[in-house]
């Protein structure tokens, strides 16, 4: 655990305002933009479904990911003012598959945010706003946060194991990457239990998981991680919340033939790069601490909240 979540929770860090997030997920984008950002503040709550006292006595409600209409009602009902946090908030891969491009997208999107009609709106990534944004008022772009926990990755002489965090989304990627690994005598590991062992780091997409959607508008939490525990990160080039979130010592790489066997080999064969990408990447941790990341939510809270007050006077 960071030491500033471990002092909030420890010290009682409060907030001016009492905030409610709630979703009807239970998926890792609810953990960690619901459950673990509620977490830093002794007067915000995470709660699936919470009760009208739940509701009257916070100043805001986030809605996360998958908001319940019920809910959504009854905060209008109370008028409260509302926040949605719109991170994987589409069907996946189903959406993905169907909605391909940035005019699609909108197709998707903006019936679905006029319904929810809420006062403002959190995107999980600057594109995803620069694309949509002008579908709605009041809006931030806030990126994720690096797991609160997370160790730093100690930088070995030898790379012996690359991994891919998360779910299994590498579609015809993670057969190539296996075999590109083995050649080289390399482990993959697929959602290792340990992120600590990894040398190095993969982002990519394949398949159903390929789409536009995925490729455009999912967050950066993978990087993040890799920002956060100093690992050396490889990602293709259409991941593009890494290029919103990049120090500008990500490798790329692209679906042109031996791409990614030399992206891969540069880092196989130059712990001196290795290094200097861990320490570049701990440089940049603060911008990714969620503290740092708690605090653009309370302040866009706040800033919800101020502007419904003027535009209710």
């Amino acid at each position: 655990m960071s030491f500033m979540l471990a002092q909030s929770m420890e010290e009682g860090i409060s907030s001016p305002i009492s905030v409610c997030f709630t979703s009807r997920s239970s998926a890792g984008a609810w953990q960690i933009r619901g459950v673990q950002i509620a977490g830093t503040r002794n007067n915000w709550m995470a709660v699936n479904k919470p009760s009208d006292a739940d509701l009257e006595r916070s100043d805001l409600i986030c809605f996360v990911k998958r908001p319940d209409p019920r809910t959504i009602e009854r905060v209008r009902e109370m008028g409260k003012p509302f926040v949605f946090d719109i991170v994987d908030s589409w069907a996946q891969p189903d959406d993905g598959l169907q909605y391909t491009d940035k005019v699609k997208a909108r197709e998707l999107f903006a019936p679905a945010w006029e319904r929810i009609g809420a006062d403002g709106y959190i995107f999980p990534t600057r594109r995803m706003q620069d694309d949509l944004g002008h579908l709605v008022r009041e809006k931030i772009t806030i990126y994720h946060h690096f797991r609160p926990q997370i160790r730093l990755n100690p930088i070995r002489e030898r790379v012996a194991i690359v991994g891919y965090e998360g779910a299994d989304y590498l579609g015809e990627w993670h057969a190539r990457i296996e075999q590109v690994c083995a050649d080289r005598n390399i482990r993959f590991v697929a959602n290792p239990s340990n992120y600590t062992d990894l040398d190095i780091v993969i982002l990519a997409r394949g398949g159903p998981h390929g789409s536009f959607l995925s490729r455009h508008y999912k967050s950066n939490v993978k990087l993040a991680n890799a920002i956060g525990s100093g690992t050396p990160a490889l990602v293709h080039f259409d991941e593009m919340s890494a290029h919103d979130t990049d120090t500008g010592d990500v490798l790329f790489f692209t679906d042109q033939p031996g791409s990614f066997e030399r992206q891969l080999d540069r880092l196989v064969t130059d712990h001196a790069l290795r290094m200097h990408i861990h320490n570049r990447f701990l440089s940049a941790a603060p911008r990714f601490h969620i503290g740092n990341i708690a605090d653009q939510f309370e302040g866009f809270f706040l800033k919800t909240i101020e502007t419904k007050r003027k535009r209710n006077a």
